[in-house]
Order: C-alpha cells, then sequence, then structure tokens
C-alpha cells in the first residue's frame, strides 16, 4: 500500500467518525474531495504558498492556481485556524480568499463541486477542525 493510499483511508475514516459524531452527513463529492484535499496536503511538507495568500490571490491567473489557493485555504483555515492571529490575520482572511477563488474555479470547472466548496466553505472548514481536534 503506497503512502498516499494509507492516508486517504485514514482520513476516509476520520471524516466519517466525525460525521458520526456531529450528525452531519456530507454529501459524497465533498466527502471524497475533503479526504483527498487532506491526503494530498498532508504528504507536503511545504503546502504555505511560497510568497503570501495575499500576493497568490493577486497572481492566480488559471484555475489550477485558484484550485490551489482554495485548497490551500481550506486545509490552513480547518487544520490550523488560529495560525495568523499573532499577525493579527484571522479565519475569515482565509475564507474569503478560499471562497473566491473556489467561485472562480466553479466558472470552469465542475460547477456542482467547487461551488459547493464555496458556499459551504466555512462549514467545510469547521468541520475539518472539528475532526482534527478530536482526533490528534
Amino acid at each position: 500500500m503506497y503512502m498516499e493510499d494509507a492516508y486517504r483511508s485514514a482520513f476516509y475514516e476520520i471524516v466519517e467518525s466525525t460525521e458520526a459524531r456531529t450528525g452531519y452527513e456530507l454529501p459524497d463529492h465533498i466527502k471524497s474531495y475533503l479526504v483527498m484535499l487532506l491526503s494530498y496536503q498532508t504528504d507536503r511538507p511545504n503546502f504555505l504558498p511560497e510568497t503570501s495568500f495575499a500576493e497568490m490571490f493577486l497572481t492566480a491567473s488559471t484555475p489550477k492556481q485558484r484550485k490551489e489557493l482554495g485548497d490551500t485555504c481550506l486545509f490552513v483555515s480547518g487544520v490550523f485556524p488560529y495560525i495568523g492571529e499573532r499577525r493579527g490575520i484571522n479565519r475569515s482572511y482565509y475564507s474569503d480568499m478560499g471562497i473566491t477563488s473556489y467561485e472562480i474555479v466553479s466558472d470552469f470547472w465542475n460547477p456542482e463541486l467547487f461551488g459547493s466548496l464555496a458556499r459551504h466553505f466555512n462549514f467545510l472548514s469547521e468541520f475539518i477542525e472539528v475532526a482534527f481536534e478530536t482526533n490528534y
């Protein structure tokens, strides 16, 4: 079994146990996306933008770059919700960029998925936070 497969299996179990504990049942396409996102980001030691979130937001010009920013914002706001507090940056900073990024992506790719990620970004971020608080 490859490490990525092991991560996927572990995160699938974490998402399912969080659903059971909270009583929220995520749609399959959202659950799959979260599992993929968490698996992918966990295996990346340098998941933060090379420059800054703001610069990445301002310079992202392709749907792929916007998706990467949305994914990073969702990961950071869920797994590390207080990461920017020392610099006076709150969670909504990452949420606003992630929502906007996913909205833009939904105009080009899979409108149902990326539109849902944009509309439910804050809930999904909090869902990830709960999953990590209770499992790590």
